[in-house]
Formats: structure tokens, sequence, C-alpha cells
């Protein structure tokens, strides 16, 4: 489908509105290409044969029509710009919440710096476009018709010969649009690296600085801002050739008109009234002309980047994401994997492969194992986030392809090693997800999680803005927050991956404290790297290679001698004061 008719659901619902303001143009264009008839009567009858009645009608007329072509410029230029902020408005809704349905293999797949563009630079352009081309492809075109029109009107044999520039001008545009489209998409994809480089070195700025890593980032943007020199000069060469060939065109008749009327007038088979009419009517082609060469490059952007919005609007959601299945009503048996493998695009190993375990209701369970044993893609499976390539995953029996993933994911709660919080209030990030959470819940599960102190410490209490991801906020006071969360949604299952390992020894207490209460009655699964915090599991589930390599409680692994002995020893044998 093309990008018009992608966006031409958007525009439907303001045909009316369009209507109008295409009538409005309509005018404006009768009254470019009338108003130049006005000079024949003006050069023969005032300047020739001095009437002055003619004179005092010209003075009256003239500002007359002016003013009813500025009030039908401002009706087109008001109803195009609020359609097209109208439909950008509604596109950005739509790709907002679109991203929001999207798996996080999408996401694995696509930097944050393409997502961004895409959302601003790319939407900006297509704003514009919705806003000014049509002004430029209807009003200009039918100001070009209208003056045309006059043309023939004034003298049809040198309007013929005008019509030579036009079959040419339009020649140009075509040959060259084919261009302007390619060399900005490339532009745009360059674009696309350029604002991942820029998000990946404010994000990482600590990092640089504490390296000082800021010669070789600058660097790197360098290379790559270079590299979007070519293809953007390219779209650039192409724009910039299109109004000056179209001059160069224009020129050329222009200078057979002068002379043949020259002739016409000396001669006396033409009045100069006529004469300079028929070249204001010529000349005044010109503009709407070049305005069209101008929308055609606008265009041809527009078009590019419609392309790449629409591409991330018909993103397939993913398994993972499906809506629909059936209701998870909360555990009552266990969970149980059978045989799960995974597999991330574009990759030539699995994350996890023929992996199979079951864990009891209430049972507190421990993933241990190297770094990329699988520990993390585990947790994205048994929280829908992910969809097994291989084996299936059961609750209390049931296929978790069955059943719904926010349903699923209503029933898990989540606590990560950093803690995102929104530029929301106190109040908002607790009540995190839910519709209708009174205060006395905020209150209750503050209690919980030992924030209450703190928050009485707030200019406006839990009303407080905790600012842009909350990086302002000691470590502590972010997973005690997260810990609230876990209290107000009251979820059977409880998902711990390494909550306090940013914490010093005074946090870590405070945390563990809060954690004892939540996770009472709960089926807990703790992702731990420190084995002294697994060590207080029921089971410990020992991951290697993706796989389950051993299982069993503290000691008895100890005792087996195996992988779990090995990464035992060697975290006892780091020094004192590491973390």
């Amino acid at each position: 489908m093309t990008a018009y008719g992608r966006v031409r659901p958007y525009l439907r619902p303001h045909a009316a509105r369009f209507f109008y303001a295409c009538l409005a143009m309509v005018l404006v264009a009768a009254f470019n290409g009338g108003s130049v008839l006005l000079l024949k009567p003006i050069v023969d009858r005032v300047f020739i044969a001095k009437d002055l009645d003619m004179l005092w009608l010209a003075v009256i007329g003239v500002p007359l029509l002016v003013a009813l072509k500025t009030c039908a410029s401002y009706v087109q230029n008001y109803l195009m710009s609020w359609i097209g902020q109208t439909v950008t408005q509604k596109i950005r809704e739509d790709l907002f919440r679109h991203l929001h349905e999207l798996s996080l293999e999408f996401y694995d797949r696509h930097r944050a710096g393409e997502i961004l563009s895409r959302v601003t630079s790319d939407l900006t352009m297509v704003q514009s476009a919705l806003t000014s081309v049509p002004l430029y492809l209807i009003r200009d075109t039918m100001t070009v018709i209208a003056l045309v029109a006059s043309l023939f009107y004034l003298d049809w044999r040198f309007a013929l010969l005008s019509l030579l520039a036009m079959p040419l001008a339009f020649t140009t545009l075509f040959i060259l649009s084919r261009k302007m489209r390619d060399a900005s998409l490339q532009s745009q994809l360059m674009m696309d690296r350029l604002c991942d480089r820029f998000e990946e070195s404010i994000r990482g700025m600590p990092v640089i600085k504490a390296f000082n890593y800021e010669e070789g980032a600058i660097e790197k943007f360098i290379d790559e801002n270079d590299s979007f020199f070519v293809p953007m000069m390219r779209y650039l060469r192409a724009t910039a050739l299109a109004a000056p060939l179209t001059e160069l065109c224009a020129s050329v008749i222009v200078a057979f008109i002068i002379y043949f009327g020259g002739r016409e007038v000396i001669q006396g088979h033409m009045t100069p009234g006529a004469f300079f009419a028929f070249l204001g009517a010529f000349l005044a082609a010109y503009a709407p002309l070049k305005n069209l060469a101008r929308s055609n490059s606008e265009l041809q952007r527009a078009l590019a980047s419609g392309e790449r919005i629409f591409e991330l609007l018909e993103e397939r959601p993913g398994a993972a994401m499906r809506i629909g299945g059936g209701e998870f009503a909360g555990l009552s048996e266990g969970i149980r994997l059978s045989d799960v493998g995974f597999r991330y695009p574009g990759t030539a190993e699995a994350a996890l492969s023929g992996l199979t375990l079951s864990i009891r209701k209430g049972e507190k369970v421990a993933l241990v194992g190297p770094s990329g044993s699988g520990k993390s893609t585990l947790i994205r499976l048994l929280m829908g986030l992910l969809e097994p390539t291989q084996g299936k995953i059961y609750f209390d029996g049931i296929d978790s392809a069955d059943l719904s993933p926010r349903s699923l994911r209503s029933k898990i709660g989540l606590v990560t090693q950093d803690t995102l919080l929104f530029n929301d209030t106190v109040f908002g990030n607790i009540a995190l997800g839910r519709r209708v959470v009174t205060l006395g819940e905020v209150e209750r599960a503050c209690r919980i999680a030992g924030l209450e102190r703190f928050i009485a410490r707030l200019p406006q209490g839990y009303q407080t803005l905790l600012g842009e991801r909350g990086l302002s906020l000691p470590p502590g006071f972010r997973q005690k927050l997260a810990m609230a969360r876990i209290a107000v949604k009251d979820p059977p299952i409880l998902i711990l991956d390494e909550v306090a390992a940013s914490l010093d020894s005074a946090d870590e207490g405070e945390l563990v404290r809060a954690l004892e209460i939540l996770v009472e009655g709960r089926t807990v699964i703790t992702v731990a790297h420190k084995l002294r915090v697994a060590a207080k599991a029921n089971r410990i589930f020992v991951l290697d290679a993706g796989a389950v390599a051993e299982t069993g409680e503290h000691h008895a692994l100890l005792a087996q001698n195996g992988l779990y002995r090995r990464l035992f020893d060697l975290e006892q044998s780091e020094p004192a004061g590491r973390p």
C-alpha cells in the first residue's frame, strides 16, 4: 500500500474541512489568475488614454480584491494547518500506543535512537507535508491553470509559445523526484544512527567520563556524521537543481515573448496594456511553478518519512503481545516448564535449550548461574514477555499460550536491580498499572516498604514529582518504592531480579526486612548472583548454557562439588570489600 493509501484513513474524518480549504484555494487561484487581467485596462486607459475615472476605479477595486484574497488565504492556511496538526496528533497517539503493544523482541531488533528519529523527525516531516503540499499542489496548480486561461484570453499565439516552458519544467521535476526520494530515505536512515549515537552518549556519559572516552566517542560520531553528508548532499543537489532549471526554461520563453511581443506593440498589432498583462501573467505563473518544484521536494521527503512511520505501525505485535486468551485466576498448583527453548532473532545460539523444571505454589526458588546462562531470558518467558520457540510453559497445568498475557502479568510482580521510575508523583509511581487505588492502600504499602519517613520529608508528600526517571533519588529509595508497588499490586507470584545488587549494607538490610513481609504466602523466584542470597531458597536451579545443570538446596549443591560449588568458591575468594 502506498503512503497516501495508509494516511487516507486519517484524512477521511476531515473531508469537510478539506473541501472548504479546497474552495478557498480555488478562490485564491482565481484572484491570482484574474488580477493580471487588470493590467490591460489600467495601462491602456490610465497611462495611455489618461482616463481619471479608471484610475479611481483601480484605486478602490484593487485593495478590495486583495482583501478578499487575504480572507481566502487565511481560510485555506488555517484549515490545512488544522488538518495537518490533527492528523499528526492522531498518528503520534497511534504510534505511542502501538509501540507499547509490541513485544520485547522488537526492541531487541531496533535501537532506541532509530525509533525516536521516526517518531520525531519523520513525523514532523509528514506534518509539514500535510499542511503545505496540498496548498502547493491544489492552489498553485489552479493558479497556473487560471493564468494560462488568461494568457489564451489575451493572445492565443503567445500563449502556445509560453506553454513550451511547462512540459520542460515538469519533465525536470519528474526526473529529479525519484533521486530526491531515494536520497532522502538514505539520509533518514543515517539520521537514525546519529540519533542512536546521541542517545547512547547521553545515557552513558558517566561511563564515558570515567574511562576518559570522550575523544573516542567524538571520533565515532564524526565518522557517522560524515557518512550522513553524502546522501544528504545527493538530496540537496537534486533539490537545488529543480528551481534553477525551471527558471532557465521560463527565461528562454520570456526572451521570446519580449521579442515577439515588442514587435507586435511597435507594429500596432497589440496594445501596451495587453503586452504587459500577458508578460505579467507569464511571470506570475513562475512563482506557483517554483512552489510546485519545492512541493515535489517536500513530498518526496514526506513519502520516505511516511514509509518509515507506517513500517512501525504495521510491525506485528508478536505472539507474546497477543490479545485474547483465557484469564489467569492465580496460582493454585504450580509452574512447570517442559523442554523449553528460546532463540533470539538473528542469533546463532539458543538462549535456552531443553529447559525443564517445576515450581510448586508457595515455594521460594532461586535461579543462579554464570553470565549468559539464560536467567534473564527465563524471567521474560515466565512473565509472558517472550514466547518459547520450543516446548511449553504451564501454569496450573494450563499452557501459557492459552492464557492472556495481560492477565498472566497481572498476577506476577517483578522487581529488578534498576527500578524504573516515571516522571510522575510518588503516588502515581506506586499505583503504577492500577486504575483505582486509594491513598490508604498506598500508605499501607509504604509502611511495609519502610518509606513513610522519607515521604514525610518530601515537599508535597505523596504528590511530589520524582523527576525524569527519578535519577536524583538514592538507590535505596527507588528499590523501596519498587517494594511498595508490589505491595499495592499484591501478586501471587513474585520475581526478584538482583534487587539488592546496587545497595549498601544499610539499605540492603532495610530491603530484606521489607521482602520478608512481601514474600509471605507468595511463590517467589529470585535471580541471584550473590549465592548467599540464593542460600535462603527452598530450592536452587543452577543454569548453564540455557539448561538446568543442577538442582537442590544450598548445602546439597555444595556437597556435589559441581558448578554451584565452583561459583560459591569463586564468590568466597573475592576481596572482602568488593560488592
